[in-house]
């Protein structure tokens, strides 16, 4: 098959789609929280009481308009009729219960999870550029599931944080090491395809959540309720990581994407007793042609390649702590961490918000459907998009579809919020259109800016600073929502970090062509 001018085969595919589904189910465990969070906040008691509607009638109700268990008893006397309301067999409109919001809640959702995530991700993204990378993301798989598994069973909120933590802990190697993998197993012209692809995961495992946490949850299987959304995304988990082991290799690691030639592209090197023989693309300049010269040499005196970037260069940690340093890339670690930031406030609050304020509305399929779709086809073009033009304009387009794509989804989030159901949701396919392709292009910019050598770490390091940044700030949306209205927390949080980010993004992009 050929893409883009390069043949791939079966087995790269496969292999791209079996990390997918690493990714998949990293995601649903990372997010099947927020979808379950209110019948597990009653069952455990944790987080704020507000006044809900009676999830037996289907009758819609205002009860979020109240405040205290007071005004909740006020609402079901108005709401009820006069027999009603003096015979002790009428049902209450609304109740006071466990609403699974509350900085608790945020706290579990958020800190809980990142902090383990982005400290484990150093320490496994050091180790991905050092070991089996197969081996460490397949039993950083095996300790999701179980983790996830195991959420099933807890009956406090203790135990739920530990087990955040585990999530949190096996999740944390999926992007370095897989990013890594995917960059050896493809040439470089297709990076930011096949990570746009890889990415797909985040929307298919953030979607899949919903089917699984609303209805595995509706169907309550044993009288297990939430429980058994956990169980069945724990085998899940623990049969990919099964399919990784048996059915992946690890490809050998190539320094190739730093040369700027793709395989298609490639430089040949044929060392025959002291002769090397070299083919060069036409458009490969003559710097680069001496560079290359130099690593050829290397190689034929038998030093490791390993140990040479750029071409020749000794990598010492001078050279990493002078490319985190430079102001386009600290520029671009803002951008990501507010685009993050908006992704966190609105994965976390999704379920919350339209259960608050459209009660009656089933929105499991129309969230399943509408991130997967238009998720994935953000991806998709996202990376389409980024390949084509950087071949013309270099690194910095790739920063253009970045601050492109995430202003024109900052008015269709805000329409997300703006509308009720289903519109709302017509507007989230396209914000998502634009919004989601990011990720995918924004690990083809770090693939190209760090040192070849460092790639899982360097990405690893950046997603440390991201998500530390980007994973806790939503827990402001509690006391924003006390200070304002828990819309307009959503807002500030959701639209307004698109367009921060957007205006980043292309900062960066004059920076980093500057420089």
């Amino acid at each position: 098959m050929e893409v883009l001018g390069e043949r791939l085969d079966c087995t790269q595919w496969v292999h791209l789609s079996i990390l997918t589904m690493v990714y998949v189910i990293g995601e649903l465990s990372h997010f099947l929280l927020g979808i379950v969070t209110r019948p597990m906040s009653q069952d455990i008691h944790y987080g704020d009481r507000a006044c809900l509607p009676n999830p037996s009638l289907s009758t819609s109700t205002d009860c979020h308009e109240a405040t205290n268990v007071t005004e909740c008893s006020n609402m079901n006397l108005d709401g009820a009729s006069l027999t009603d309301a003096f015979t002790e067999i009428s049902p209450s409109h609304c109740i006071w219960d466990y609403s699974g919001l509350g900085l608790e809640y945020q706290i579990l959702a958020g800190p809980a999870f990142i902090a383990v995530f982005t400290t484990t991700g150093i320490l496994l993204g050091i180790a991905a550029d050092r070991v089996n990378r197969k081996l460490l993301v397949t039993s950083c798989c095996l300790l999701l599931s179980v983790a996830t598994g195991l959420m099933g069973a807890a009956t406090s909120f203790w135990h739920l944080v530990v087990l955040r933590m585990l999530i949190g802990a096996g999740e944390s190697s999926f992007s370095p090491a897989c990013s890594s993998l995917i960059s050896d197993i493809f040439p470089k012209r297709l990076h930011a395809m096949a990570l746009g692809i890889f990415n797909w995961g985040i929307y298919f495992g953030y979607g899949l959540s919903y089917v699984v946490g609303n209805y595995i949850t509706a169907a309550n299987i044993l009288g297990m309720g939430w429980r058994w959304a956990f169980i069945f995304s724990g085998i899940f988990g623990i049969l990919v990581a099964l399919a990784l082991l048996f059915f992946v290799k690890e490809p050998c690691r190539t320094n190739s994407d730093r040369r700027n030639l793709s395989d298609s592209q490639s430089t040949k090197y044929n060392v025959d007793n002291e002769n090397v023989q070299m083919d060069i693309v036409e458009s490969a300049t003559k710097e680069t042609d001496e560079k290359v010269e130099e690593v050829a040499e290397v190689m034929k005196n038998g030093v490791e390649e390993e140990n040479v970037w750029p071409f020749g260069k000794q990598l010492g940690m001078i050279d990493i702590l002078k490319s985190f340093l430079r102001p386009g890339v600290i520029i671009l670690f803002i951008a990501a961490s507010a685009r993050h930031t908006a992704g966190f406030c609105w994965a976390y609050n999704t379920q919350l918000y339209f259960t608050t304020y459209f009660p009656d509305f089933d929105l499991g399929l129309w969230v399943t459907v509408v991130s997967i779709v238009g998720g994935s086809l953000g991806v998709a073009v996202g990376g389409l998009v980024s390949d084509k033009l950087v071949i013309h304009l270099g690194l910095p387009s790739r920063l253009y579809v970045l601050a492109g794509s995430q202003l024109l989804a900052t008015p269709l989030a805000a329409g997300v919020l703006y509308f009720p159901p289903p519109q709302a949701f017509y507007c989230l396919f396209a914000a998502y259109l634009f919004a989601e392709m990011w990720f995918g292009v924004l690990f083809a910019v770090l693939i190209e800016v760090f040192p070849p050598q460092l790639k899982s770490t360097s990405i690893a390091i950046f997603l440390f600073i991201m998500n530390n940044i980007g994973g806790n700030i939503p827990v402001l949306v509690d006391p924003l929502s006390k200070h304002f209205t828990y819309r307009d927390a959503l807002y500030l949080m959701y639209p307004g970090m698109y367009l921060t980010s957007s205006i980043l993004f292309f900062l960066a992009s004059f920076i980093i062509r500057a420089t």
